[in-house]
């Protein structure tokens, strides 16, 4: 290993473009990656592996940011780097949990609840058409969040259970209901 009189040097090395240097702060941080990355790996769906790559994406750039002028010890800095990284891929994946298809009702069971009636074919087309255009204007003309809570709202979820779902308060989800139906009623009219 090369021989730096502190990670300051190692690191204008390293930025250089030394791959020793690269190696040997790679090596310095690793087992923090590896302890960051088991610490959050608990739920299993993101593997240990993944985090890890996730950390050591974090270390190097903590190498390419760092600022030794700033007085901290590179260590420390790329500590939180690497902690930073682990968890905002964390949060990204339990936010996308939350957001799983699987808490919503279909618009297709809604479509055929609504063509299933006994009425004539005329008003069973223009019914079907009309849930088209419904999906259409969702799909295109919501927000993600206007169209999660509009999907959680029909599948008879309260506001407390949407705001709790989708880790929002229950002023911004009824805030959401409100704009995704004037933009339904605006697109398709009343």
């Amino acid at each position: 290993m090369p021989d730096y009189r502190n990670d300051n040097e190692a690191v204008a090395a390293a930025v250089a473009g030394d791959e020793k240097a690269m190696s040997f702060l790679i090596a310095s941080v690793m087992p923090g990656v590896e302890v960051t990355a088991t610490l959050n790996a608990g739920d299993g769906t993101i593997t240990r592996s993944d985090l890890i790559q996730e950390g050591l994406i974090g270390a190097i750039n903590a190498i390419f940011s760092f600022d030794a002028s700033k007085g901290i010890k590179f260590s420390t800095y790329a500590q939180k780097c690497i902690s930073n990284r682990i968890l905002s891929v964390v949060r990204d994946n339990g936010r996308e949990k939350r957001q799983s298809n699987n808490a919503y009702v279909p618009l297709e069971e809604i479509q055929y609840s609504v063509s299933g009636n006994s009425g004539n074919p005329e008003s069973v087309v223009s019914m079907e058409e009309s849930v088209e255009n419904i999906k259409k204007c969702i799909d295109t003309k919501l927000t993600d969040l206007e169209r999660d809570v509009l999907l959680l709202h029909i599948a008879d979820n309260s506001y407390e259970q949407i705001s709790q779902k989708l880790a929002i308060n229950t002023r911004a989800v009824g805030n959401a209901l409100s704009r995704a139906r004037q933009k339904i009623k605006a697109e398709i009219g009343s």
